[in-house]
């Protein structure tokens, strides 16, 4: 049985929020190595970008039902901001905080909606958290890190196509 969501649905969704919100000029997934190839190639990183930096599960629940809460993390991030020009930090962080909480209020209407798929009534915005971020990198990113839990329903089914003794299982 596939599970309602995963690590590749997450970060296709991460993309294309980023494609879509008209402030936002960049993105990238979780890996640090990806970042910091494209922050020294010669196109660099465009500004503000949405990085998806963070992908957490804990299993919880019951016998009868079992539930994959996932908490997720993204940035936004201004680049180029010198160490020493706090007005264009403190800005850096007013925007980010900004785009950042449109990007949740997305997050929050669409869950609404029964279209949505696997986020549909998943989202708990009383989970959202967020701080600023200082001088990330050599390159001067300024801006907010956000994070939340989703509650997903995960069947713990085995299927016994995937075990050499599968025949031991009921499907």
């Amino acid at each position: 049985m596939a599970s309602l969501l995963s690590f590749k649905k997450v970060d296709e969704f991460f993309g294309d929020l980023a494609t879509k919100h008209v402030d936002i000029e960049d993105y990238c997934s979780t890996s640090a190595q990806e970042l910091a190839d494209r922050i020294s190639s010669t196109e660099g990183v465009q500004s503000p970008i949405l990085v998806f930096y963070d992908y957490f599960s804990k299993l919880s629940g019951n016998e009868q039902r079992t539930f994959n809460n996932r908490s997720l993390g993204f940035s936004i991030l201004f680049t180029g901001i010198k160490a020493d020009d706090f007005p264009g930090q403190r800005d850096a962080k007013e925007k980010a905080e900004k785009i950042g909480l449109e990007v949740l209020s997305r997050i929050n209407v669409w869950s609404k909606m029964p279209e949505s798929g696997w986020l549909y009534k998943n989202f708990d915005k009383e989970t959202v958290t967020y701080d600023e971020v200082d001088a990330e990198g050599s390159d001067g990113y300024y801006g907010m890190d956000f994070h939340f839990e989703l509650k997903t329903l995960e069947p713990l089914v085995v299927d016994p196509a995937k075990w050499t003794d599968g025949n031991i299982f009921c499907t």
